[in-house]
C-alpha cells in the first residue's frame, strides 16, 4: 500500500495537471468561440459568391480552366499545427494515404498545417509546397494558398483539384473528406439579372473569380481549423474531468489512511495504557 507521502506526490502531479488542463481548456474554448463566428460570417459570404457562380458559371470557369487533362492531380491538405486534439490528425492522414494509394499517377500535393507536413516528411511522400497558418486563420491565408494554386492552373500543372480535410460537422464530430475545389454544379440557385459591368465584363469577371476561389480556399481553411479546436477542446475538457476525479479519489485515499493511522495509535495508546492498569 502506497504511503501518504508517495499519495501527496501523486496529488501534487495531478493537481498540477488539472490547472493546465484547464487553462487549455479555456483558451480553447475563446479560440473555438471565434473561429465559430468567423466561420458563420465565411458562410454568409460564400453563399453570395455561388450566386454570382452560378449566374456566370461559363465565363468564371474559363477564367481558371484545367487545361491539361494528362497532367496529375492536385490534393490540398488540410491539418491542424498542433497535437492534443484526439484522433483529429490520424483520422485524416489515414484517409489521406488511402486516397494515396488509389492514385495510378503520382499526384501533387500542397500541405496547409504542420501535422500534415509531419506526416508526408516522415512518410517520404514528395509535396509541391507547405503552408504554416495562424490558430485563427486570416483571409490573406487563403490567398496566399490561391496564389499558388492560381500558378499551377495557369502553368497546366494540373488536371484537377481535390481538397482534402476534415468537414466539420459538429464539436464531436469531424469526418475527413475529399471534395473537388468547384462544388456548385448540383446547387440550385435562382437567376440572377444580366447586372451592368464597370469598368468592364472581362475585368469583373477575372476579379469575380479570383474572389469565389479564395472564398473557397478560406472556408475550408477556417472549417479545418474548426474542427481542431473542436476536438482540442473536447480533449482537454475530458482530461480536466479525469484529473478532477483522480485527484478526488487519491485525496480519499489520504484522508482514509490518515484516518486509519489515528485510529491506529489511538488503538495502541489505548493497549499500552491498559497494560499499565493490569500491572
Amino acid at each position: 500500500m502506497a504511503t501518504i507521502q508517495n499519495l501527496k506526490k501523486k496529488l501534487q502531479v495531478i493537481l498540477s495537471t488539472q490547472k493546465i488542463t484547464k487553462a487549455m481548456k479555456t483558451a480553447s474554448t475563446v479560440k473555438y468561440a471565434k473561429l465559430s463566428a468567423l466561420y458563420s460570417d465565411c458562410e454568409k459570404y460564400e453563399e453570395q459568391c455561388r450566386r454570382m457562380y452560378e449566374s456566370f458559371r461559363n465565363d468564371i470557369n474559363s477564367v481558371f480552366s484545367l487545361k491539361n487533362p494528362d497532367a496529375p492531380i492536385l490534393y490540398i491538405l488540410l491539418s491542424s499545427d498542433k497535437g492534443m486534439c484526439g484522433s483529429f490528425n490520424s483520422e485524416l492522414t489515414s484517409f489521406f494515404e488511402k486516397l494515396l494509394r488509389e492514385q495510378k499517377k503520382a499526384p501533387k500535393i500542397i500541405t496547409c498545417g504542420k501535422k500534415g507536413t509531419d506526416y508526408l516528411d516522415n512518410k517520404k511522400i514528395s509535396y509541391t509546397k507547405s503552408y504554416l497558418f495562424s490558430d485563427v486563420p486570416s483571409y490573406s491565408d487563403a490567398y496566399e494558398l490561391f496564389t499558388e494554386l492560381k500558378k499551377l492552373i495557369e502553368n497546366g500543372e494540373i488536371s484537377s483539384v481535390k481538397i482534402v480535410y476534415p468537414k466539420y460537422t459538429n464539436m464531436m464530430v469531424q469526418k475527413p473528406v475529399c471534395e473537388e475545389l468547384f462544388t456548385f454544379d448540383d446547387m440550385a440557385i435562382s437567376s440572377v439579372e444580366e447586372p451592368l459591368f464597370v469598368p468592364d465584363r472581362q475585368t469583373v469577371i477575372h476579379c469575380t473569380a479570383e474572389k469565389i476561389l479564395v472564398s473557397i480556399l478560406y472556408k475550408k481553411i477556417l472549417e479545418t481549423a474548426l474542427g481542431a479546436q473542436a476536438a482540442t477542446l473536447t480533449t482537454m475538457r475530458s482530461a480536466y474531468d479525469t484529473a478532477c476525479e483522480y485527484s478526488a479519489q487519491l485525496e480519499m485515499q489520504i484522508n482514509h489512511q490518515r484516518q486509519s493511522q489515528v485510529t491506529a495509535d489511538v488503538i495502541e495508546i489505548s493497549s499500552e495504557y491498559t497494560m499499565k492498569e493490569e500491572e
